[in-house]
């Protein structure tokens, strides 16, 4: 039965004594017992890879829904929480999808629109809630040298789930765009053991994301959320491939923008509104005479106005 409200759930469990090979044959060595954690969230670092960015990431449900509702015409979003499948950690073949036959889900218990698979076409698996310490079902590869990728048709423009991370906070996201083209990596620190939500609202279509832990640790996802029109306008489009880093910064900002943007102006302002002129020179603002504190960064260009958050340290 699929949720029909979005509440995601966040909960720690007792960590593994030794790295196993799979799920499969672990199931004997995991212990632990649920306990509620409101506070979990993920860090996320972006890197666009010279591509087309993202709009965001998101560690909390509220603020992925609401990203959706204020960068998407269509925000209708499709919810699996993969409640229906087997009681027990079930080895599911090679793929999850709605059409069923795979062992672990019949045709037509899952919401269609996607499929997961495991990298170099091995199997994937399907936990239970407290199959292995976990408040609710989760899915994604069996063999912890492998990794977890979920496929959309149609291409979709929001996703969030929960990672389930099993020996390493480590997880590395990949967000592919149309024809599988690599436009995002976001490189997540989840706490080991424990649901984690993570959002990505993108204003390009999104065809494929890869969940890869570090050093084989095992990455599961479940609470599903998927769907959603983001498409920006052309000026909007243009904005959101500009990237300021490093951020917080001692000193230097540097600021990349695609060929078609012209930057006329910049200007930082204190949080009580104080303004301080500053200038972009070979693609570099020096910010090294203001304060320790946060600044809003505003860039006057021919695609429109561009204000983003900084942190002098």
């Amino acid at each position: 039965m699929k949720k029909i409200t979005f509440l995601l759930f966040l909960f720690s469990a007792c960590l593994l004594a030794q790295q196993p090979k799979s799920y499969t044959e672990s199931i004997n060595d995991l212990s632990g017992s649920i306990n509620p954690d409101s506070g979990i969230e993920g860090i996320f670092v972006n890197s666009s890879n010279g591509n087309q960015g993202i709009i965001d990431v998101y560690s909390s449900l509220s603020d992925f829904t609401n990203a959706v509702a204020d960068n998407c015409t269509d925000t209708a979003l499709t919810s699996e929480d993969f409640a229906g499948g087997p009681g027990a950690i079930t080895a599911c073949g090679t793929t999850i999808d709605s059409d069923g036959g795979t062992g672990c889900y019949p045709a037509g218990e899952l919401e269609e629109g996607f499929n997961v698979e495991a990298s170099n076409s091995t199997e994937v698996i399907s936990i239970p809630s407290g199959g292995i310490g976990n408040a609710d079902p989760l899915v994604g590869a069996n063999t912890f040298a492998e990794f977890t990728v979920i496929n959309f048709d149609p291409e979709v423009y929001a996703v969030a789930m929960d990672v389930w991370n099993n020996s390493d906070p480590s997880t590395e996201v990949r967000v592919y765009g149309t024809g599988d083209v690599l436009i995002e990596t976001i490189a997540g620190s989840f706490p080991v053991s424990q649901q984690t939500f993570f959002g990505v609202v993108a204003d390009e279509p999104i065809s494929k994301i890869e969940l890869e832990g570090a050093n084989g640790s095992g990455e599961l996802f479940g609470n599903f959320l998927f769907g959603a029109d983001c498409t920006l306008s052309i000026g909007d489009n243009q904005l959101s491939q500009v990237s300021i880093y490093p951020n917080p910064s001692s000193g230097i900002l540097n600021i990349e923008t695609p060929a078609s943007v012209e930057v006329n102006s910049v200007a930082v302002y204190d949080v009580l509104g104080k303004k301080s002129n500053v200038s972009l020179v070979n693609g570099q603002v020096n910010i090294s005479n203001l304060a320790n504190g946060v600044y809003i960064l505003s860039m006057d260009t021919n695609a429109g106005t561009l204000t983003q958050k900084i942190v002098k340290n």
